[in-house]
């Protein structure tokens, strides 16, 4: 935004008008980061919920692990089903409300994990349009889960210009949210190469959140053919650590200064 001068230049008031700029740029940067924050009553129902939603998860990768301990033509024994089904039933019955509680007070954090658990547990065709509407509030307030979330759940949503500029939106500090991580998520992107030893579910820090988030979006750009867009995407990936993207960039060096 262009601002026009209507008085006349002096010193005086060059040095007045700086201190003033200076004000209200400080005012503005922390009424920003006040956007960002979350209640005190969101973050209590928050961290009452965590127990639970931790066990669950735990839970849910025990009983991958046994799956894949079993033989290829044997069965969970149905001992086995009825004691998962009533744990999770039992955990999901204690902490989704107090999830949901928090998620309606706007906690990025906890609108987040209750979309998961919406997407882990419901079918598609019936809580679709309430998991993209949680992920997206959460993604508005620069929680950066629920942005790679988007790419796998609402493919729609993330092809819009609304989407990309949330992507670039993301705070520059990324420890706004430091004490709701690490968060959970399935099998990234970044370390494939692990995958087929690691649980399902995985913790990630905001770190390795974005350099998913940037891979994941490169990934995008080139089924759109959009070259520059995706260096640029997978140039920030390798910053934020994320191997696929660092050897995608050795590959290219060696290859003469191809594009990744």
């Amino acid at each position: 935004m262009k601002i026009q001068r209507t008085f006349p230049v002096e010193k005086s008031s060059i040095k007045s008008f700086l201190a003033l700029a200076s004000v209200f740029l400080a005012a503005f940067a922390s009424a920003s980061e006040s956007d960002l924050k979350v209640s005190a009553e969101s973050e209590m129902l928050y961290f009452k919920a965590l127990p639970y939603l931790e066990k669950i998860d735990e839970i849910q990768n025990d009983m991958f692990t046994f799956r894949k301990q079993l033989a290829v033509s044997e069965k969970v024994p149905d001992q086995k089903k009825e004691q998962y089904r009533d744990e999770m039933l039992r955990l999901v019955n204690e902490g989704v409300p107090l999830l949901k509680r928090s998620a309606e007070e706007g906690n990025p954090a906890a609108q987040y994990r209750l979309a998961l658990m919406l997407s882990t547990f419901e079918s598609r065709d019936q809580v679709a349009e309430k998991v993209c509407t949680l992920l997206k509030s959460s993604f508005s307030n620069g929680f950066t889960p629920a942005g790679l979330q988007m790419l796998f759940y609402c493919f729609d949503e993330v092809k819009t210009p609304g989407y990309r500029s949330l992507v670039d939106a993301l705070p520059n500090d990324e420890t706004l949210y430091s004490r709701y991580y690490p968060q959970p998520t399935m099998m990234p992107s970044c370390d494939r190469n692990s995958r087929s030893e690691s649980n399902p579910i995985v913790l990630l820090d905001e770190k390795s959140f974005r350099a998913n988030l940037y891979m994941s979006m490169a990934t995008q750009m080139l089924t759109q053919n959009l070259k520059q867009e995706r260096v640029r995407f997978i140039n920030k990936a390798a910053e934020h650590g994320c191997t696929r993207a660092i050897e995608r960039l050795k590959l290219s060096s060696a290859t003469n200064g191809a594009h990744p």
